[in-house]
Formats: structure tokens, C-alpha cells, sequence
């Protein structure tokens, strides 16, 4: 049957029926992206557990959703992936009352650089089965849950608001029916919202709570200010008062606070307050009056990104408080010792009322429970890294390469052989926790990364040999952008030419080249950015300076040469300016699109595989206070472009956009909720999420014909195999009315040997850890049903019509996935074959032309397949044929001696039946008897029991046939000299036992018969 190569469209008609949300779930039922890990923890700044339930936790990551424990952190899965509509979580907090009953608050509220926001409030009312959304969306931000401790319907939530903007919806919101509806009951002023709330547990209408005057700019942080308090009801938050003036509390500028009133005490109060004069206060008279207990700077550092304290609720004079480290206190905060829970930098704590030794502490590594007071913490090995961008590297398989927020860098293997891709398939590489990481193109095992404060190393993996070849060591650590020459942002670019491994590009405000592998730098720019000295001071206040240079302002965020067209770069600054140079930096244009937004961040900037005049630019303008997505295309070099953002959700800021390598126009973006792909160049976009969780994109790379994807919370994710969207594209959007097959991308041989066991256990008896899942083994075989259907069938063939693979497929309407490996059958075994080794298995077919064929309810598609060597062998394809014929000369004699052991035994069975009972003709049928015995055991180790029974008994030829056949197929190589020696003694001796068989069975047997004729029995016939 003719082949066919298409797909959906006329576009609108393809997709006219399916809604935006479910057009890339119908169309690809059978597709799904693979979570590749590493399973390693990112930043959770929302942790509780379960009262009454000791092995019951929960954690809230940023970006990566809400996950319940209920082995005490052993094991973790996420229950919010289909419910939620953003990652990030701010906050939540198990009811008393209904342990089912959990209430999440959207949006983190540590206000780091890449911090994502949220969609408000989220309850389940049966243990995280299922969610439902209670509103609130446009807070974006939330601090802390709080649930009344009888009645579950009433909730407190503390909504920071809007990071990057002045906005009213901000402050303390509370609902008495259980989130149907919400008041705000506390309200400062449109740049502080609430950042705590503690509420007595003994009396619920007592409350305190902290506001917080701070907000970000791209350029600036900023903690404190005058509405920056501390609250207290008496109403159960109807009414508050400000007690920030109270009696012992810090002067002056107040800036974000934690407070916790005790359980154990309702009369002392903790505030963690961030002042001049900060510190951990004491209230012993329910906040009328104040003490400062403990101004340690250990507990007071970086205050906006900690500050919080959490009371013993059965120890008054036990109190944590969260920095760095975990601080703990026996005597009321006086002093204190520290630990670690797995991670530094910690975020949120809880504690078990009904057993206070049963905690949870969120930090930048995830989350950790501890069952023993923490002297022993769970594993952070949720998959909940935050990435910031993401490369490849040229190795077989390829590695995926990027930069995981507050831990390593890290490339891990794509695949393996093993289980899955476990710990022992990744490593740290160079560059630190913001940085790109891009491997040389020519050599994978040299590796360049970035970190903050302009740091640029090479790591040479083969020695493990580190260089730091920054292109301007001056270290501006804690100083303000106008303090530096060179202006390096947090995540600074380092990419290679797509012409020259040896040419490798980075950006400070100027663009810098090197040819020497950072040996030395040429600046190839002048300033591509607007250089408003405005924006280039230092950040934080009015209480603390931070200066990382997350906030460094007036740089070259993104750079990319052609891979068309050698020397043409394209430019963008983190304030919204554009420039193209065609020269290799002899002269650059200004190319800013004229609808750009004004101090728009240029992402991303992708130049067309397929056109040279073509380039892709991502503005992601949400550090002004705007969620719209921009998509600017241009076709023309930069004279004029195109914002192309219809289908995108007006929420769904985009990171990057990248055009497919085969297919022109074929793009494929990244936003702060999931992914999107467009058929028509940007005409139009449709949602690309398929299984992938709703999870902020921070970076896409396209490898052979796989996508990869960074997302910021829930680690490496790869959707292998893009055919049957190429071949759509391709096709010209054709709508399919029938069943179809598309080409399928050529198979390879992926064996055996050498590398990725896909991790192991941590200690003995410790469970199995997690591990990433591998791709489909084989030759991937794509097809697209129009409707559902009762029986689909897969062959593989050869150009002979032997089938070598077959299996069942899917039978969903839209695109469908499978795969199949070709493997021809080895010898024929018989019932109770007992073997030293050599079993019986399958021959690995070898490269070559194949057919595919797949059978929809009796029609029959079919397309040309090629099957290739393992891309690492360094085998001929002419060696890998003569391995295959071997193994066959090989499979077949051992078959051949198998058969004759069947054939003896048939015919010792006859006999004996024959002859029960008549010595005379018992001792005619001795001869033909002992005659095939000797065959038999000289081709088969019949004295042999059990396993090791070959110890004391030598193997026989069949044995010898099989063990050499196993030899033989062992990796990807031509047959060794020995191998051919071997087998050509071993089929000459076999060969002479089936002669000799043969013989007997024509005169012993033959003999036999006449006398069984003569006796009246019936005679042995043996079939050939």
C-alpha cells in the first residue's frame, strides 16, 4: 500500500472541534514526554505534616507543585499535577479538625530572581486526591496558609501580592465557608502585603500577623519600608491592630518578620524581625511588651530571603528559627545550636503537635522530614530541580547539560541501558548555579559554565582538570552593577559558534569572544544596551544590601550565531534592546522591534536552522509587572518583525522559542506555565503538554530529533522522537481521514557494555532510589488514527518477509507511539533443556533495509525502515552481517542437534511402549537403544539435574553450540578467528553424531520394525 506522510490540518478544520486546552492532549494520546531527572530536590518554601499521622507529610515546591509523603519522606508523589494551573507554591497548611482537608496558597514568596507566582488558593478535602480552586487568583503571591483549628471551612491566608508591581490585592484574606467566598480584612498599602500569620491554638481568635513592604524591579530588591508591622486580632481577624509600636520592639525601619505565637504558652509570642536593631524578639505578655532575646547575625542574615520562626507547641523555651541553617534553641531563644536538614538555605518548618520529634523543614534542596528530632533526615530525591537552561553535548547517547538553582551544574546521560538514570548517570560539570553549561561541539568532555558574579570555568572530564577563565576576574561580589567594567548578568550567555568548536561566545554588556578556550577574550561589541545609569546601582535596602547580580542591570541576556550563514550574531539586553551584526562584530545594527516593551527582557533569541534572515526573539517582561507573552519573528534580517502570540494564554510569559531543525516554521515555546508548539511559523499556538507537569520553561534544546526542556521545578524532561510532528509539517497540514503511518527515523542497535547502570541503591537495605525513565528501545514507529480502534497489529520485516518484531499498538484516535526491535529466532529448544549458559534467545538482526507494517482493523499501512549499528561501535556494517550469519550457522546446528535429542527421545518412548513385557523383542531393540543413548549423550549432558550439576558432568555439544553462540553475539563485533575455528570443529563433531544417528535409525531401526511386523506390532516411523 502506498505510504502516506501526513497529518492534521486544514489547520483551522483539524483543530476547529478540539479546545485550545485539549487539542495537543486528543491529537497525541499516545506521545508523552520522559522525566529524565536528576532526581534532586529544588527550593520548597511550604512544608506540614499530618496531625495524628506520624509518616504523613506534604511540600509545596517552586515551580515543581504540591507531593505527599506517607513513609516519613522515603517516597514522594506529586497530587497536584491535572489540578493545578501554575507550579509554585507559597504555602499550605493541613486542617486539625480534618486531616483530609489541605489548603495550598499559590506563588513563592522568597523574593529571589527567578521566583514564579501563582493563581491563589487550592483545598482538597481528601488527602490530595483531588483539588479544587477557591479563587484569589490575582494575589500571585502567598506566604502562609492558616486553618482554623476546629472549624475547617475557616482560613486565613496571608497574600503578599504582586512582586513586581504596586497592586491592591495584597494583605490578609479570610473565608468562613470554606473558600467559596473571601473578605480582606487586613490591607497596609499597595506595595506591602502579609508575609505571616500565627494564629493561638488554645483561643483562635487571637492572631498576629507580619506585613511586609517590599517589592523587586529587574535592576533592585527591596525589604522595609513604612508598611512593614506587626498585627494582632482579637476577633479572629476581623479587626487588627497595629502593635509595631509596642513597648521593647526594634525603631526605625522595619522590614519582613516571622512570628509564632506558643502552643505550649499563648502568652509568649517569637517575632524574627529584620531592623537595624533586628533579631529574634520576645513577647511574655501576648505582644504587649517586647525583648530582644538573640541578635546573633547567623539568624539574621539575608532576612528577605529567610526570617522565620516557628514555637515548640509543647516546649514554651523551645523555638527554631530558619537562616542558612536550622537554628534551635532549648532556653526561650537565648542561644542557639545548628543543623542541617540535607540542605542549607531553609524556608519553612513545621512541627508535630500531637509529637514534637516528628518535623519537616523545607529549604533550597527540597524537603526533608525527620522522625527523631532531627538527628536524621529524609533524602531530598524528589525530581523538583529548578534549571535555568539546558544544552547537549555530542557524545553517543548524548548527555543534557545545565544549571540547577542553589546546587550544581550537572550533564546527565540521555538514556542508559539499565533500569532507568539513576545518581550514577549524572555528575557535576563546570560552572555554577546560574550558569549556561555548553560542552565543546568536538569534544563533549570539555565543558564551560557559568555562575553568578561573571565566574567562567572549563572542566576537562577526562582528568577532572578545572580552569577558571572568567573573562574579567575582578570578583564584584556585594557590589552594585556601577562599581564593575564588565556588567555579568546572574545567568550570563556562553555559547559556541555553530561553525567553530573553538569559537566560543559570552556577554557582559558588550559580547566577547574567544578562540583559545578562554584563554583570552576580545570584547566584538560596544554597549548593546540602553546603559541608564539609573538602574545600575546597588540593590536592597532600605535595611540590607544584596548584591549577586541577579539584579545587575543593563546587560546582553542572550546571544546566537546563525548556524546558516557564519558570522551573523544576534544580540539581546535584559532592557529590551536588539542588535545584529553581520561581520562577526565589524558592525552592528539596531534592530529593536518597534512593539517591543519598553525594558522588555530579551530571553531568548533563536536564529532559523532553515533561513538566515530568520530569528526568533522570547521578551519575557514579567519583572514589570507583565504576564503577556511576546513572540517577535522576524524574516527580513531584523528590518521589521512580528508579534505572533495568538492561541497563547495572556498569563503565559515566554522564556524561549526554538524552530525545529528539520522542519521550517515548526516552533516550539516555553512559558512560566508549560509548553506550546505552533505548525504555521507562529500563526498560531497550541498547547504541547501532553503528561508534562505545569511547570515554568526556562530554556528548550533540540537534539537529533528529541526535545529537550529546563523547567524550573521539576528537572529535565525529554519528548523523544518528534517524526510524526515533522511529517505533519512536512506534509503541508493535511487533514488525515484515515489511518496513517509516518516514515519512521531510522532504528539503532543500542547494546550492551560500557556505560549508565541507571544508579543503584543508597545503602544496603535502603530502598531503590528513583531513577529517570529511558526511552523506547528499538525502531520508533509513529501512526495516527482518525478514530479508535478495535486491532492494531506491528510487524517488522526483511526484505525476505521474515518477520523479525512484532507487537500490539495503541488503538487511541490521534497520534499513537510504539517501537520495535528486530531480532531473528535462535535455535530450537525442547522441553527441560538444562544448560551451563547459551540459552536459548534471539539473534540480533543487523544493519539494513526492513519494512514496517501496521495493520488497522485489517488495512494494511507499510514504510521503508532502515536499521542501524550502535552509533559508538566501531564495527563495519559488514562486520556486523558476518556476526549475524554466524550466529545463524551457529543457532541452526545447535537446532539440528536439538531436533535429533527430540527425535531420540520420541522414538525410546515408542520402543519401550512397543516392547513392555517382551523380553524377546526388548532384547532385539538393546542394539537401536544403546545406539541413539550414545548420540544423545554425546549431544546433551543427560546426567545433569539441576544448575550446577555441569560441575561434575561436562557440558555437551549442544551446550558447546550455545555457550559459542552467546560468544558470538556478545557486543557489536565481527566473529573472532577462534570463534569461526570453534564452530567448525563443533558442527564436524555434531555432524558426525547426526550421521551416525542417521545410520542406526536406518539399520537398528530397520531391523526392528521386521521384527515387530513379525511379532504383529505396530511398527516406528520417524519423521524427517
Amino acid at each position: 500500500m502506498r505510504f502516506r506522510a501526513l497529518f492534521v490540518t486544514s489547520l483551522l478544520l483539524g483543530f476547529a472541534s478540539l479546545s485550545l486546552s485539549q487539542s495537543a492532549k486528543n491529537l497525541f494520546p499516545g506521545i508523552s514526554w520522559r522525566e529524565i531527572g536528576p532526581f534532586r530536590g529544588g527550593r520548597s518554601c511550604a512544608v506540614t505534616g499530618v496531625y495524628g499521622s506520624p509518616n504523613e507529610f506534604y511540600f509545596g515546591a517552586t515551580g515543581g507543585g504540591v507531593w505527599k509523603s506517607t513513609d516519613s519522606g522515603e517516597n514522594w508523589k506529586c497530587v497536584s499535577d491535572g489540578f493545578f494551573k501554575y507550579g509554585s507554591v507559597g504555602a499550605i497548611e493541613v486542617s486539625r479538625s480534618n486531616p483530609k482537608t489541605v489548603v495550598v496558597g499559590m506563588g513563592e514568596t522568597e523574593l529571589r530572581g527567578n521566583i514564579s507566582g501563582g493563581d491563589g488558593v487550592y483545598r482538597s478535602d481528601d488527602g490530595g486526591e483531588t483539588w479544587r480552586h477557591l479563587g484569589l487568583a490575582s494575589t500571585q503571591t502567598i506566604a502562609r496558609v492558616r486553618i482554623h483549628p476546629k472549624n475547617p471551612n475557616v482560613i486565613w491566608v496571608a497574600a503578599l501580592g504582586h512582586i513586581y508591581g504596586a497592586h491592591s490585592d495584597r494583605g490578609i484574606y479570610k473565608t468562613t465557608d470554606g473558600g467559596t467566598t473571601w473578605r480582606k480584612v487586613l490591607f497596609v498599602d499597595d506595595r506591602s502585603g502579609a508575609a505571616d500569620i500565627s494564629v493561638d491554638q488554645a483561643n483562635p481568635n487571637i492572631l498576629y500577623a507580619t506585613t511586609w513592604t517590599s517589592w523587586r524591579t529587574p535592576y533592585s530588591l527591596n525589604s522595609g519600608g513604612p508598611g512593614s508591622r506587626i498585627w494582632k486580632s482579637s476577633d479572629g481577624g476581623e479587626t487588627w491592630k497595629d502593635i509595631s509600636s509596642n513597648i521593647g520592639l526594634p525603631s526605625g525601619v522595619l522590614g519582613k518578620m516571622g512570628i509564632a505565637v506558643s502552643e505550649a504558652n499563648p502568652l509568649r509570642v517569637f517575632a524574627m524581625i529584620e531592623a537595624k536593631e533586628g533579631g529574634l524578639y520576645r513577647s511574655e505578655d501576648a505582644g504587649a511588651t517586647w525583648k530582644l532575646i538573640n541578635g546573633n547575625p547567623d539568624l539574621r542574615q539575608r532576612p528577605w530571603y529567610y526570617t522565620r520562626v516557628y514555637a515548640d507547641p509543647k516546649n514554651a523555651d523551645a523555638v527554631w528559627v530558619l537562616n542558612v541553617g536550622l537554628h534551635r534553641s532549648s532556653n526561650g531563644g537565648q542561644t542557639f545550636t545548628q543543623t542541617n536538614a540535607m540542605h542549607s538555605d531553609n524556608h519553612d518548618f513545621w512541627i508535630d503537635p500531637t509529637d514534637t520529634t516528628h518535623l519537616i523543614c523545607g529549604n533550597d534542596g527540597g524537603a526533608s522530614a525527620s522522625v527523631d528530632n532531627g538527628r536524621n533526615w529524609s533524602a531530598q530525591d524528589t525530581a523538583t530541580a529548578q534549571f535555568y537552561h539546558v544544552s547537549t553535548d555530542n557524545s553517543l547517547p548524548y548527555r543534557i547539560l545545565g544549571a540547577q538553582q542553589d546546587n550544581s551544574t550537572i550533564r546527565i546521560l540521555s538514556r542508559t541501558f539499565g533500569s532507568g538514570i539513576g545518581s550514577l548517570d549524572w555528575t557535576s560539570t563546570a560552572g555554577g548555579e546560574s550558569g549556561y553549561v555548553s560542552a565543546k561541539p568536538n569534544d563533549p568532555d570539555i565543558v564551560f559554565g557559568g555562575s553568578y558574579g561573571g565566574d567562567l570555568s572549563m572542566m576537562d572530564h577526562r582528568n577532572s582538570q578545572n580552569r577558571t577563565v572568567n573573562p574579567w576576574p575582578d570578583n564584584p561580589m556585594g557590589a552594585g552593577t556601577d562599581s564593575t567594567k564588565h556588567r555579568f548578568q546572574w545567568t550570563f550567555p556562553i555559547v559556541f559558534s555553530p561553525h567553530d568548536p573553538n569559537t566560543l561566545y559570552t556577554c557582559s554588556q558588550h559580547v566577547m569572544r574567544s578562540k583559545d578556550g578562554g584563554g583570552s577574550w576580545q570584547v566584538i561589541s560596544p554597549d548593546l544596551t540602553t546603559n541608564d545609569k539609573s538602574k545600575q546601582g546597588t540593590s536592597g535596602g532600605p535595611l540590607t544590601q544584596d548584591n549577586t547580580s541577579v539584579e545587575y542591570y543593563c546587560t546582553v541576556f542572550t546571544v546566537a550565531e546563525s548556524p546558516r550563514k557564519k558570522g551573523l550574531i544576534w544580540a539581546g539586553s535584559d532592557d529590551g534592546l536588539v542588535h545584529v551584526t553581520s561581520n562577526s562584530g565589524g558592525r552592528w545594527r539596531n534592530v529593536t522591534p518597534a512593539n517591543i516593551p519598553k525594558d522588555g527582557l530579551c530571553s531568548m533569541i533563536d536564529p532559523s536552522p532553515h533561513d538566515p534572515n530568520t530569528a526568533i526573539l522570547a521578551v519575557d517582561n514579567h519583572e514589570n509587572d507583565d504576564h503577556a507573552p511576546y513572540v517577535f519573528i522576524t524574516r527580513d534580517g531584523g528590518s521589521s518583525w512580528s508579534n505572533s502570540v495568538l492561541g497563547l494564554p495572556n498569563n503565559a510569559f515566554v522564556r524561549v522559542v526554538r524552530e525545529d531543525l528539520r522542519i521550517k516554521n515548526l516552533l516550539y515555546c516555553g512559558t512560566e506555565i508549560g509548553m506550546f508548539f505552533s505548525p504555521d511559523g507562529g500563526e498560531r499556538w497550541y498547547p504541547f503538554q501532553m503528561n508534562l507537569p505545569i511547570v515554568p520553561i526556562h530554556d528548550i534544546a533540540l537534539k537529533n530529533r528529541d526535545l529537550i526542556v529546563a523547567t524550573h521545578g521539576r528537572s529535565f524532561w525529554v519528548l523523544d522522537d518528534l517524526t510524526p510532528v515533522q511529517e505533519w509539517a512536512a506534509s503541508g497540514f493535511n487533514k488525515i481521514s484515515e489511518p496513517t503511518l509516518f516514515a519512521p527515523a531510522p532504528g539503532y542497535s543500542w547494546g550492551g557494555g560500557g556505560f549508565g547502570g541507571g544508579g543503584g541503591r543508597r545503602t544496603p537495605g535502603a530502598p531503590t532510589e528513583p531513577m529517570g525513565a529511558n526511552p523506547m528501545q528499538g525502531l520508533i514507529v509513529n501512526y495516527f488514527l482518525p478514530k479508535d480502534a478495535k486491532e492494531v497489529k506491528l510487524e517488522m520485516v526483511d526484505l525476505s518477509g521474515i518477520v523479525v518484531a512484532t507487537g500490539t499498538g495503541r488503538r487511541n484516535s490521534g497520534f499513537n507511539q510504539t517501537s520495535l526491535s528486530p531480532r531473528y529466532p535462535s535455535y530450537r529448544s525442547f522441553p527441560g533443556l538444562r544448560q551451563w549458559d547459551g540459552g536459548p534467545g534471539s539473534i540480533k538482526a543487523p544493519p539494513g533495509a526492513f519494512r514496517v507494517k501496521v495493520t488497522v482493523d485489517g488495512k494494511v499501512l507499510e514504510a521503508d525502515a532502515v536499521w542501524n549499528k550502535d552509533p559508538r561501535s566501531k564495527s563495519s556494517d559488514k562486520d556486523l552481517v558476518a556476526q549475524f550469519e554466524l550466529s545463524q550457522k551457529i543457532a541452526n546446528k545447535t537446532s539440528e542437534a536439538n531436533d535429533a535429542i527430540v527425535k531420540i527421545r520420541s522414538i525410546r518412548g515408542k520402543v519401550e511402549e512397543v516392547t513392555k513385557g517382551d523380553a524377546s523383542l526388548t532384547a532385539i531393540a538393546q542394539p537401536l537403544l544403546a545406539n541413539i543413548l550414545s548420540v544423545e549423550e554425546a549431544l546433551y549432558q543427560t546426567k545433569a539435574r539441576s544448575g550446577q550439576d555441569f560441575l561434575n558432568y561436562p557440558i555437551r555439544l549442544n551446550n558447546k553450540l550455545g555457550s559459542l553462540l552467546g560468544v558470538v553475539q556478545g557486543g557489536n563485533y565481527k566473529p573472532t578467528k577462534q570463534s569461526y575455528e570453534v564452530f567448525t570443529i563443533l558442527a564436524k563433531q555434531t555432524d558426525e553424531q547426526l550421521k551416525a544417528l542417521a545410520e542406526t535409525l536406518k539399520y537398528d531401526l530397520g531391523k526392528l520394525n521386521e521384527a515387530f511386523k513379525a511379532a504383529g506390532k505396530p511398527v516406528i516411523e520417524v519423521k524427517e
